[in-house]
């Protein structure tokens, strides 16, 4: 029932459909609360995105669902206009993957949350959540995707990031992250395909580890404060295509192996992208970083522009 105009509030007398397993009525113009009556035990499936919704998520609505053994394990609320924070009692609910992006979300992200849950897809882009991620992350053993991006989320990447070996992909863009890259990440995130930590605080080097995550496709860290050189192990990242490390203060020479990875066609958009800061400096005419004829796609300046290649 997507694209369908259906508006006016969500009818909570739809659950009592006693095999209902799947509800698709995202792109509507669905309004009024999430009606903490919309209860079903047979339900697996529930996508309500981009829709009017508005007001908190019922804490008492997850207790009933962890209470009753629900089969819900798909959540998707994205780009409504819900409210208030998220609830602990989340962290017990049956739930594997929930999204809830483009809402106006506040407060942080609960401790029970991660110590009862057991998600796989979480998404809480695009809210005013504050706080920082805890080290409590590491307990989410079967993550394979969080997005935090465009969030108030604060703090330093926890070493405990390294205990989600099943983790692939993160996104802390546009987010108040800081400090250093933790050396652990690059030995235990051993499936990561994407890594996008751009326009944050992100301070330090690369590491040399970086040839450990053998299957990265994706790694953006541009508008940080990051420097060194980019270790001449990212030759070991056979399947990386989009490489962007442009604002930062970064010196020596783009590995030409990233040059021949960059030809690689991948899941992450199939284009070749490799963006570093190889205009000449507005001021000395050297640019801070080498880049070799026909490498970079982008160059950029000090200033942050960016001219294509």
């Amino acid at each position: 029932m997507r694209w369908n105009q259906l508006n006016g509030p969500l009818p909570w007398e739809i659950a009592l459909l006693p095999h209902l397993k799947q509800l698709h009525l995202n792109d509507n113009v669905l309004s009024g609360v999430f009606p903490p009556k919309l209860l079903s035990f047979s339900l697996e499936q529930l996508m309500l995105g981009n829709n009017q919704l508005s007001g908190p998520l019922p804490a008492r609505w997850f207790e009933t669902l962890h209470e009753g053994n629900a089969k819900l394990v798909n959540l998707q609320i994205s780009s409504n206009r819900l409210t208030g924070t998220i609830p602990s009692e989340v962290g017990i609910s049956p739930l594997k993957s929930l999204g809830l992006r483009k809402n106006s979300l506040t407060g942080s992200l609960p401790l029970e949350f991660f110590h009862m849950g057991s998600f796989k897809n979480l998404d809480f882009a695009q809210n005013d959540l504050t706080g920082t991620l805890p080290s409590e992350i590491g307990l989410l053993t079967h993550l394979h995707y969080i997005f935090l991006s465009h969030t108030g989320i604060a703090g330093t990447l926890p070493s405990e990031i390294a205990l989600l070996s099943t983790l692939r992909e993160i996104d802390l863009s546009f987010t108040n992250m800081q400090g250093t890259l933790p050396e652990e990440m690059y030995t235990g995130l051993t499936d990561l395909r994407a890594f996008s930590g751009n326009n944050c605080n992100f301070s330090g080097t690369i590491s040399s580890s970086l040839g450990l995550l053998t299957s990265l496709f994706w790694l953006h860290v541009s508008n940080n404060n990051l420097h060194g050189t980019i270790p001449n192990e990212i030759e070991e990242l056979t399947k990386l295509t989009k490489l962007a490390v442009d604002g930062n203060q970064f010196t020596g020479t783009v590995p030409a192996s990233v040059c021949h990875s960059a030809a690689y066609v991948d899941n992450y958009g199939g284009t070749s992208l490799v963006v570093a800061d190889c205009l000449p400096n507005t001021e000395t005419g050297v640019p801070a970083i080498e880049c070799a004829t026909d490498c970079c796609t982008s160059c950029c300046d000090e200033t942050g522009v960016c001219l294509a290649n």
